[in-house]
């Protein structure tokens, strides 16, 4: 027990003696009255506001005014007297010195103001209401106890704390005193409570079995330290679960304010888990991800500043109702912290489940977390996560703003929607003349990275505006364009408000058509692109005519050969004295050059050099984003049909000349003619039906496939805005060409038949090579026997020898098996034919109808097969 202590009881106990002897009660009475009054005193001294304690001029003053009122200025000045005295004594401390006052002024104010009126019923008053728990309110007219005892005193609630015993805890609790908790924690240690115990003549310690007062300014502080995460004395964090805060067990605390301060206590949870969240973070986790770490500390800082606001209201003390200090500023209670901190817990709740939804998240996936938090009905909620959004998306527009401007990709920690892709055909060796990989697999979109709130179509064009911007400095070599373009717009990229995805798509819209344009103009006049569309299409596509005939006049004979012994050079020096020979002659130099005649691979044994031959054009430069070896590929599938046909073509008209020119002619010489003319007409009937089918055939790839698709792509790619339009312009035409060509996937039945057609064909000019052969050898031995029979002549000898017949005609062992050839390839076109005419409108295009209509306008091949089918079916009946 400290000597403020003792001074403290012992002045109370000559005041309560002094008061005592002025009454009528009894002496055993009286000492009983005394040790309650003592007990009572102490309560006071420890329940009032401690800041008001603490105020000894404010007392001191307000004593002399009530003094002047009710005795008069003699008692106010005696009093003055009396309190120079007490401050001269140097060992009382301010403390003793304002609990003094404090027990003056209050027994002052309970003292009725009339003259000659006793102050001990009102003192019984406050006596009978020692066991309700509570320090009641002694009106001025009190006469009863009983009707004073009902009336409290309405001022900050006071709560217990009960200290159970370590061995029993007792039962009586008329014998339990009730301390507040300022008397606990300040006015009264360990020593005090023995002191009074010793007084009183208790025989139980008031540690084990009493309830002590504490006051309501402990409880806010200790919600405020737990709404900083901090452990108070009366509530703690619990280390093993979840963190949440709980009151202390041995609280005895009315159940609404116990909600309340678990409640309020929630704030300290929800700040931990944030604040653990900001600690948690790294530079590895992003950018992004350190944006919102930096919002969530702002928002932080806002409550720390809130929190102090609520720290200094909480030092100021709390107004006694009935007193006359006036408040010396805001103060704090329980209820009053709960309407305080009513938004910091709706605002903590919303950072916490932000960071519940964001964790291990980066990148675009963590903004759209938080963006779809942001999309609630409710305006508070959808603004204050909105302003988050903001923040978050700093380094997101920072990325944006670079790559659409510079085409310089920032990303360290793949938190960009738009990726660099090691693609497995691009590297540094071929990557200058493999421009198309770059700008079709450099970069791609990561839809994992995407936000929600930027759409696919504002995705898309952020991606080309920097893969524009690369393409023109890597391949095109426009860097001077695109560093004066970063230097004009560096104030505009800077000052664009990109928080708003509408101003974000304007932004990134104007610059995506700024370098598209200049993409599209470098194309078109630098790097000549509708020259070299012009040239595949002419010389890949067959559509250069005259080309095309001499250089089928040129390579026939070496093509004629097995592939194998077909050489390229060869190849070569007829493809370079055909342009010479046709207009290609006038075509630009770096056109020409770039054209080659090439000799695949043989894929088997037997395969001629027809088999064998192509055409390429060699492609360099960013135009090769447009002519990808995929799309060369597409155009080699094209040029092989077409050049199968050429060959058809060229087979049919060879035939005609060798039937015209050489057999009919030879033919006439014969004596017998006849059978070698029933022949001819035969093979020029069946060369005629082919020839008809090849030439509609020719006409419609020619002019309703790919002069229609050529019209189309032209206008396409005139318009075409940027290079990604022009590339699904050219893909689409290619597409056209192989769909109306019969060449796409799913069409392998007609392709069988239509080879099978063309292989007919082409076997025709065989059969009419050896049926020449056959008729000039005949012609060859008659010229022979009519020398022969000259020369005999002229020696005076018989003409004819002995058994020795002249020969008239071509025997006819040597027509039967060339008119079997012929008869049977005449069956197989028909039936080919028909078969073809009838799969044909499988095909989804109008323009098949056309060629249809063409083909068998009147069904003749159709009846011609069914025909023929009757006709083997009774031979293989009469067999």
């Amino acid at each position: 027990m400290t000597q403020t202590d003792r001074d403290t009881t012992q002045l109370l106990n000559q005041l309560i003696a002094r008061f005592l002897s002025k009454s009528n009660l009894p002496e055993p009475e009286r000492a009983e009255k005394a040790k309650q009054l003592l007990l009572y005193s102490v309560r006071l001294l420890g329940c009032g506001p401690r800041s008001t304690i603490y105020d000894e001029a404010s007392i001191v003053t307000s004593l002399k005014r009530d003094l002047d009122v009710r005795k008069g200025e003699q008692a106010a000045a005696r009093f003055q007297d009396e309190y120079q005295k007490l401050v001269g004594r140097s060992h009382y401390s301010q403390q003793t010195r304002c609990g003094l006052l404090h027990l003056l002024h209050q027994c002052l104010k309970d003292r009725p103001a009339e003259s000659g009126k006793s102050a001990i019923p009102s003192a019984m008053s406050y006596l009978a209401s020692i066991n309700m728990g509570g320090l009641p309110y002694i009106p001025g007219q009190a006469n009863s106890v009983r009707q004073t005892a009902q009336r409290t005193q309405p001022g900050p609630p006071a709560y217990t704390v009960t200290f159970p015993s370590s061995n029993t805890v007792s039962a009586e609790p008329s014998r339990a005193v009730s301390m507040s908790g300022s008397v606990l924690q300040d006015s009264i240690d360990l020593g005090t409570k023995t002191f009074l115990r010793q007084e009183m003549g208790m025989n139980s310690s008031w540690e084990d079995a009493g309830t002590f007062t504490v006051k309501e300014p402990l409880l806010v502080k200790d919600v405020l330290y737990a709404s900083q995460g901090i452990n108070g004395k009366f509530t703690m964090s619990q280390g093993g679960g979840d963190g949440s805060f709980s009151i202390a067990p041995q609280a005895d605390i009315p159940g609404v304010d116990r909600m309340l301060i678990t409640r309020l206590t929630e704030l300290g949870y929800l700040f931990r888990k944030v604040k653990q969240h900001i600690a948690g973070s790294s530079d590895e986790l992003g950018a992004m991800h350190q944006a919102l770490c930096a919002a969530l500390s702002q928002e932080l800082n806002d409550f720390y500043r809130l929190m102090a606001v609520l720290e200094t209201q909480s030092n100021q003390p709390i107004p006694v109702p009935g007193g006359d200090a006036e408040p010396t500023g805001p103060y704090l209670t329980l209820r009053r912290l709960n309407v305080w901190l009513g938004e910091p817990l709706r605002r903590m709740r919303l950072l916490a489940q932000l960071v519940d939804g964001t964790d291990g998240l980066t990148g675009g996936a963590l903004a759209g977390a938080v963006y779809e938090l942001s999309r609630n009905g409710d305006p508070f909620i959808s603004a204050y996560v909105s302003r988050i959004l903001n923040a978050v998306c700093v380094p997101l527009f920072g990325m944006i703003r670079k790559w659409v401007f510079e085409g310089v990709l920032e990303d360290p920690h793949g938190e960009f929607f738009v990726q660099a892709v090691a693609h497995p055909r691009i590297n540094a060796a071929v990557a200058k003349e493999q421009y198309g990989d770059l700008w079709r697999h450099g970069y791609v979109i990561n839809e994992a990275n995407l936000p929600p709130f930027l759409s696919g179509q504002l995705a898309n064009k952020i991606l080309r505006a920097g893969k524009s911007i690369n393409f023109l400095q890597e391949c095109c070599g426009d860097v001077k364009w695109v560093h004066d373009r970063v230097v004009a717009n560096a104030a505009a990229a800077s000052n664009v408000g990109l928080a708003q995805v509408e101003a974000l798509d304007r932004f990134v819209s104007d610059a995506s058509a700024e370098v598209d344009k200049r993409l599209m103009e470098t194309l078109s006049s630098r790097f000549h692109l509708a020259k070299h569309c012009d040239a595949v299409r002419r010389y890949l596509l067959l559509a250069q005519g005259d080309f095309v005939q001499a250089l089928m006049d040129l390579v026939q004979g070496e093509l004629a050969k097995d592939a194998d012994s077909v050489s390229e050079i060869t190849l070569m020096h007829c493809l370079r004295t055909a342009i010479n020979n046709s207009n290609a002659k006038y075509d630009d130099e770096d056109v020409t050059d770039r054209l080659k005649a090439r000799k695949q691979k043989a894929a088997g044994q037997g395969e001629q050099g027809w088999d064998v031959f192509s055409l390429s054009y060699e492609v360099r430069g960013p135009l090769s984003a447009l002519f990808t070896p995929e799309a060369m590929m597409r155009y080699l599938r094209v040029f092989q049909l077409l050049w199968c046909m050429k060959r058809v073509e060229h087979g049919l008209a060879a035939s005609w000349k060798i039937m015209k020119c050489e057999i009919e002619k030879t033919a006439a010489r014969f004596t017998d003619g006849k059978s070698v003319n029933e022949v001819v007409r035969k093979a020029l009937r069946l060369r005629t039906e082919m020839s008809h089918f090849c030439t509609n055939l020719q006409y419609y790839y020619m002019s309703e496939v790919l002069e229609a698709a050529w019209r189309d792509f032209n206008k396409r790619a005139a318009s075409a805005a940027d290079l990604d339009q022009l590339i699904a312009a050219h893909d689409e035409y290619l597409s056209t060409v192989l769909r109306k060509a019969l060449l796409e996937e799913g069409g392998d039945a007609l392709r069988v038949t239509l080879n099978e057609l063309l292989d007919n064909m082409l076997t025709v000019h065989g059969v009419v090579q050896r049926f020449n052969e056959v008729v000039q050898g005949v012609d060859r031995a008659i010229q022979q026997q009519k020398r022969q029979v000259a020369s005999r002549n002229a020696k005076g000898q018989w003409g004819a020898g002995a058994g020795e017949h002249s020969i008239e005609g071509v025997p006819a062992e040597q027509l039967v098996p060339i008119l079997r050839d012929v008869e049977e390839l005449y069956r197989h076109h028909n039936r080919a034919l028909a078969k073809f005419t009838e799969q044909l409108p499988a095909q989804t295009h109008e323009e098949v109808r056309f060629l249809l209509l063409r083909l068998d306008f009147a069904e003749v091949y159709r009846r011609r097969a069914l025909q023929t089918e009757d006709e083997d079916d009774g031979m293989d009946v009469d067999m």
